[in-house]
């Protein structure tokens, strides 16, 4: 029987934390941003700065003093405050609507997008043409059928449509009223754009507490504890699960004398995961370097002294290593170039089947992560999409 998840809103060094744990290790480790105006989601009004044709792209000032890349080959058309949406070059000074799609990462820039969304807990909605997508996770392909055969049956509106992996299961009617709810709030911060000055906020995210929320496996995820009677209040009084019915996670408040996070020793996964190296069962270990250019991981045997062949011995080291490096790049949030070092093996067969586990744990992951290739070398190269700073970022953001 598959073990549940839990999700844990907490304090966590003086800040709030949702950390996703199972039976039997922390999964998922994150802070809520300090600045909470330059959330990932944000819709505003900005102001072209300059445009770089070199680079093909505008920097937008979307908050005093704050600019945001906006790429021109992936935002071919524009949408201006005043309502009007065209394509062509943009000029110093125009005025458009910009949601930040990615975080500025130490000396990056925010990444801004003219294709503006809005996530929920079964679909997420963008204003772009109109089409179904839906989760590669969702295999079923008699649910995926009978899901595009109501999209084609029923009056939709106009817009572009990601099907979560949430909504597995969930009644088609609960789907569609989603959709159609999510596109009414789009139109809305649109249509507003024309009585705001720039820089001005449409829209600002749901808070940290309740995205956390929204945004865990339903299937996977029995119970949300918290121990801040607020964040308990807030989940109660959003509409997050009401379009999921009984599949719902149950929403706990912890009120026992023994602190939330100690009970599930937060602290020590936290240390361990912002530490350099990873100790395997086996007494191998990996080290773990983010750069700014990429993280590297290198793989050893260490403490291995098992009585068997090296070509063994080095073998189950990669494959465990394999699994922990999975779990290491979602706990620490690492994304961007990742460069494995495994340890070398003779055999192609052995190399295959290290590569087929890694490519199977990878597919699991919330987050796109994709093998591309080993190297002549034997370097294993993953990429993992950008998203949200790395945890050891988070941590230094509010620990100076």
């Amino acid at each position: 029987m598959r073990t549940l998840n839990k999700l844990i809103l907490t304090r966590l060094r003086g800040q709030n934390a949702a950390v996703l744990v199972s039976e039997h290790r922390v999964l998922q480790i994150e802070f809520e941003a300090a600045d909470a105006a330059t959330r990932i989601g944000t819709i505003y009004v900005g102001k072209v700065r300059n445009v770089v044709k070199n680079l093909n792209a505008a920097f937008v000032e979307y908050l005093p003093g704050k600019n945001g890349y906006y790429s021109l080959t992936e935002n071919p058309v524009h949408r201006f405050a005043n309502g009007h949406c065209q394509s062509g070059p943009l000029k110093s000074g125009d005025e458009i609507i910009v949601q930040i799609s990615k975080a500025a990462v130490k000396t990056k820039d925010a990444v801004l997008t003219g294709t503006l969304n809005l996530t929920g807990q079964l679909a997420a909605v963008s204003l772009k043409e109109k089409g179904l997508g839906i989760s590669t996770k969702i295999r079923d392909k008699e649910w995926r059928k009978r899901l595009k055969e109501q999209w084609e049956s029923r009056d939709v509106p106009p817009c572009n449509v990601i099907v979560r992996t949430n909504a597995y299961g969930a009644d088609f009617d609960r789907i569609f009223s989603e959709i159609s709810l999510l596109y009414g709030r789009l139109i809305e911060i649109v249509s507003g754009a024309a009585y705001k000055i720039p820089f001005s906020v449409l829209y600002s995210p749901e808070s940290f507490s309740v995205m956390s929320a929204r945004n865990v496996r339903l299937e996977q995820t029995s119970e949300i504890v918290t121990d801040l009677p607020s964040v308990y209040d807030e989940l109660l009084a959003s509409d997050l699960f009401t379009s999921c019915g009984s599949g719902s996670p149950q929403v706990r408040l912890y009120t026992d004398s023994y602190p939330l996070p100690a009970l599930y020793h937060l602290e020590t996964a936290l240390e361990r995961a912002l530490s350099k190296t990873v100790w395997l069962k086996s007494g191998g270990y990996l080290v773990i370097e983010p750069t700014e250019a990429m993280t590297v991981i290198d793989v050893n045997t260490g403490k291995n002294i098992e009585k068997k062949s090296a070509a063994e011995v080095y073998f189950k080291t990669n494959l465990e290593a394999a699994a922990e490096i999975a779990a290491q790049l979602r706990l620490r949030n690492l994304s961007g170039i990742i460069i494995i070092d495994f340890i070398d093996m003779a055999s192609v067969e052995q190399k295959e089947e290290l590569l087929s586990l890694l490519r199977h744990l990878l597919a699991e992951d919330p987050i796109k992560a994709t093998l591309v290739d080993m190297t002549s070398l034997g370097l294993v190269e993953v990429t993992r999409k950008k998203i949200r700073k790395p945890l050891h970022e988070q941590v230094q953001a509010f620990s100076g």
